[in-house]
């Protein structure tokens, strides 16, 4: 075969694989297990809510709960300081490695990507051990004078945020690095060249450059937050409970699962509000295209 025949040889095999028939053989395995997996789950939540409760009943009967409506209340709180403070120190982790030398770049990906290698569970217990009275932070604390009666983080909406921060900042600072991973060199030699301080460069050019990344990390991990189950029931506060926590008790201890399938749904519509709203005002699908 010719070196000019070998690209067209190519091309009428991707067109075979492309063509109707190859995309749809493709596309019915995960079809299928998205359909198992998902949907008929859902329907069947949505099916046991408004069956037993009826269609009033699936937005009145948790609304009408007390401790939905405190649920909320501490989701919506958690989820935005946990956003928070993962965007300021996901910036700066991704900075840090935009701007290391190579060796030290893979250093801070290996110890940042461990938070995928390592089980949730272990990693919240490794939290419960550090944040408990008497614990390692205490410890530390106290060995530095700054706290001799310890921090008091344990059971606490800031000693919460802490581990959700460790356990979500690689869905933060992966989507900035890849956005300051494709901005052009010739920008920052253009930019000094001209005599632009590094200050001036970094707001200028590298900022703007990553915001695409940050607000796809931001969406990602505030969503990611409001449905967090284990890490709350480890070490959130008893008065602080999360929808999550609310939804397992009424399923587990009260075992109204139609009450538990209603809050779910809200839950579930909720999540989906607030990613359109952010898709709608952000163009937070067409920020992701480019990853």
């Amino acid at each position: 075969m010719t070196a000019a025949a070998a690209p067209a040889a190519r091309g009428v095999r991707r067109s075979r694989i492309g063509g109707p028939g190859g995309a749809g053989a493709l596309l019915l395995p995960p079809a299928i297990l998205l359909a198992l997996a998902l949907a008929v789950p859902l329907i069947a939540v949505v099916v046991r809510a408004a069956g037993d409760l009826g269609a009033g009943g699936l937005v009145s009967e948790p609304l009408d709960n007390a401790a939905f409506r405190q649920g909320v209340g501490a989701t919506l709180l958690l989820a935005v300081l946990t956003t928070a403070v993962a965007l300021v120190v996901g910036t700066v982790y991704a900075l840090a490695m935009a701007v290391s030398r190579p060796g030290l770049a893979r250093t801070l990906s290996g110890i940042l990507l461990l938070t995928f290698w390592i089980s949730l569970l272990v990693r919240t217990y490794g939290w419960l051990l550090a944040l408990q009275p008497n614990g390692g932070l205490d410890y530390l604390a106290a060995q530095a004078g700054v706290a001799g009666g310890g921090l008091g983080l344990f059971r606490t909406m800031p000693g919460l945020v802490l581990p959700m921060v460790h356990i979500l900042l690689p869905y933060m600072v992966l989507p900035i690095y890849a956005a300051l991973q494709a901005l052009d060199p010739t920008q920052l030699r253009a930019a000094r060249s001209l005599g632009a301080s590094s200050t001036l460069v970094l707001r200028s050019v590298v900022l703007p450059a990553m915001r695409s990344g940050a607000l796809a990390g931001t969406i990602l991990v505030f969503i990611l937050a409001l449905g967090f189950y284990v890490t709350p029931a480890f070490l959130g506060a008893p008065d602080d409970r999360v929808l999550a926590i609310v939804i397992g008790e009424v399923f587990g201890r009260q075992r109204d699962l139609a009450l538990a399938s209603a809050m779910g749904v809200l839950m579930l519509l909720a999540v989906l509000a607030v990613y359109f709203v952010a898709d709608r005002t952000m163009r937070i699908s067409e920020q992701w295209e480019r990853f």
